[in-house]
């Protein structure tokens, strides 16, 4: 990350040493910083709830990116689609842990069926020479597919149906119940898929029960009732599982020419006590997640503690993709990057998760 253009916005106490092994310190500075800046390349708006952060310089428009996008990576992982020719999709995972005492691995999967358009990768675990290490793919669609890199190097197609799983949702693995789960469109049950699955196996399904909301979130609900809608489920170190509702809504540009889904609100429900019946989890609504940062938008949703990073403000959403910005579930108010011509901050190329499929997928700024 540029120096030159953190030492404009920073303090230089503050950006000679931690920038780059801690990025979301520049994220903070600009979250904390009422005014706009003297210099005019950040201008502030508040509109109740609603925070428009306006960045006008280019250069501290790709400082905002690449602030996010690496905070948004875990110790050394990288994954590419650098194997695709004409039709053919062959990704390929990189790993280069800071620990030297483990293994850099450089992962080939297999080539996938042609046509194939990964919408997101997700792993059993971080990359290791280990024939159960497990790669599960969610493919353009509902369509599931499976790969165990170093036991049979074949992708295992695994038997789903259009109205089984959420094609705007992403799916994820549960550390703790050894599962790869991803919602259904209602949002109300989850698919899950065992990591020893093979070929032609079919999904299995939890069922969500939702507690009682408070009646101060009714209207919050009949805010968003126009809204689309993703859901991302995410577990803590702890083991703690927690369900992200995610909800946008669509936006003209300037010009009257092109529509945005940008980020209206959140919504979090996290697991209560286990239910009698093994196939049900009980999900109560919460605006409380204590120290915890969630991150969705770029490959598998991921949860960390705020204290494991300088800048990290406990208690917060951090969402990229179709829209750059910061959701504070204690005060409610979401707060969105945007660009010079008014236009949402986003990138929308693999692993940044896409915009809702009912939306046209538009070029990044």
């Amino acid at each position: 990350m540029s120096k030159l253009i953190i030492n404009r916005i920073f303090k230089p106490s503050v950006c000679k040493n931690f920038l780059v092994p801690f990025p979301f310190l520049l994220i903070d500075y600009i979250l904390n910083n009422p005014n706009s800046s003297s210099d005019g390349r950040v201008t502030t708006n508040v509109y109740g709830n609603e925070k428009e952060v306006l960045i006008k310089d280019k250069d501290l428009k790709e400082e905002v990116c690449d602030a996010m996008t690496v905070g948004f990576s875990r110790d050394g992982l990288r994954v590419e689609l650098c194997g695709n020719h004409g039709d053919v999709c062959s990704p390929t995972i990189f790993y280069k842990p800071t620990d030297p005492e483990i293994e850099d691995l450089t992962v080939d999967l297999p080539p996938l069926p042609t046509g194939s358009q990964i919408q997101s990768l997700v792993m059993s675990s971080l990359p290791k020479r280990d024939k159960n290490w497990v790669v599960v793919v969610k493919l353009l669609g509902s369509q599931l597919s499976m790969c165990r890199p170093f036991g049979s190097r074949k992708w295992i197609n695994i038997q789903t149906k259009p109205q089984n799983i959420n094609p705007s949702s992403s799916i994820m693995f549960s550390k703790k119940e050894k599962k790869f789960y991803v919602p259904t469109p209602g949002g109300n049950i989850l698919c899950y898929l065992d990591p020893h699955s093979e070929d032609d196996d079919l999904i299995d399904f939890v069922e969500l029960e939702f507690d009682d909301l408070p009646k101060s979130v009714f209207q919050e609900l009949a805010d968003v009732s126009t809204c689309s809608r993703t859901d991302h489920l995410v577990e803590s170190p702890t083991g703690q599982l927690f369900l992200v509702k995610w909800y946008g809504e669509d936006l003209e540009d300037i010009d009257n020419t092109t529509l945005y889904n940008v980020t209206k609100k959140f919504m979090v429900f996290k697991e209560g006590e286990k239910p009698s019946c093994v196939y049900t989890k009980k999900m109560i609504y919460t605006e409380d997640i204590g120290d915890l940062c969630i991150f969705v938008g770029h490959s598998e949703a991921f949860c960390v503690p705020a204290s494991s990073s300088p800048g990290l403000k406990p208690n917060c959403i951090y969402f990229v993709g179709y829209n750059f910005g910061v959701y504070d579930l204690t005060t409610k108010t979401c707060t969105m990057f945007l660009t010079k011509d008014d236009n949402p901050l986003r990138k929308l190329e693999f692993p940044y998760w896409p915009p809702p499929a009912s939306f046209p997928v538009l070029a990044p700024n």
